[in-house]
């Protein structure tokens, strides 16, 4: 049985193990906002990419605009009906 198997058995490692995970996302997120602030030199192109954690707000609704296009596509298009193959 590896680390991680042993972890995610025992209910209060998984909690600790969880608690641990979001807390180092939100220390990423953060720091992403706050670091651009402290060392004061930007260079961007656009009025829009000063904005704080532009790249994570872009790749996230980029993420989820994909995976709601694919749904669509495979409801709307890649779909067939129960009776398709009913020949």
């Amino acid at each position: 049985m590896t680390f991680l198997e042993k972890c995610l058995e025992n209910p209060s490692r998984r909690n600790k193990l969880k608690q641990f995970f979001y807390l180092s996302l939100l220390l990423i997120a953060g720091s992403e906002i706050i670091l651009p602030w402290m060392v004061g030199e930007s260079h961007h192109h656009f009025t829009f990419e000063g904005i704080p954690a532009w790249g994570s707000i872009y790749g996230f609704i980029s993420c989820v605009a994909i995976i709601v296009v694919s749904k669509l596509i495979g409801k709307i298009w890649l779909l067939r009906g129960e009776d398709h193959y009913d020949v």
